[in-house]
């Protein structure tokens, strides 16, 4: 099954939020770090549609030219991040949306709030030449500021469920 790593992936973010997702949300440290991450995501989400990314990204899927929302970049999530998911309220899909595409990708665009490093950090050739240069740089510093306090929530994640005792 084409599919078959990342609903494993999503079964055991579910499973650990189920089991520990209250107790990460209390977390002084989790709270803060998703509190952050959050303001983080909307501040790259206001910067991208101030520079039109969406509308260009939205025509291109249109034209039928490509995606950068392909089948098998969903493999660079794994539980953890997908957990931030959970934390930050957004539901994870049971299946794909659109066939051959990327398992998160839906009618209208990601389905996740928390996102992989390829997913921000790619611009086609077609989008870097609609921004230029000095919008791609400005873009890439807020971007650079979602994914470290991101990186950060998912290492104070890992760490708290590390300090979970097993069950054997």
């Amino acid at each position: 099954m084409v599919h078959e790593k990342i609903q494993s992936e999503i079964r055991k973010a579910k499973t650990l939020h189920a089991a520990h997702g209250s107790a990460l949300a209390l977390d002084p440290v989790i709270l803060s770090l998703t509190d952050g991450y959050r303001r983080a995501i909307e501040k790259t989400g206001t910067s991208m549609s101030s520079m039109g990314v969406p509308a260009a990204c939205t025509a291109c899927v249109e034209k039928g030219s490509g995606s950068c929302c392909f089948q098998g970049i969903e493999e660079g999530y794994d539980h953890v991040l997908l957990l931030a998911n959970l934390l930050l309220g957004c539901d994870l899909p049971d299946s794909a949306e659109v066939p051959d595409g990327c398992f998160f990708v839906g009618s209208k665009g990601c389905k996740l709030t928390a996102r992989y490093y390829f997913c921000l950090h790619y611009f086609c050739p077609d989008l870097m030449q609609v921004l230029g240069k000095d919008r791609v740089q400005a873009l890439l510093i807020t971007l650079g500021e979602e994914l470290s306090i991101g990186w950060q929530l998912e290492q104070a994640v890992r760490n708290r469920l590390a300090a979970i005792p097993q069950r054997r």
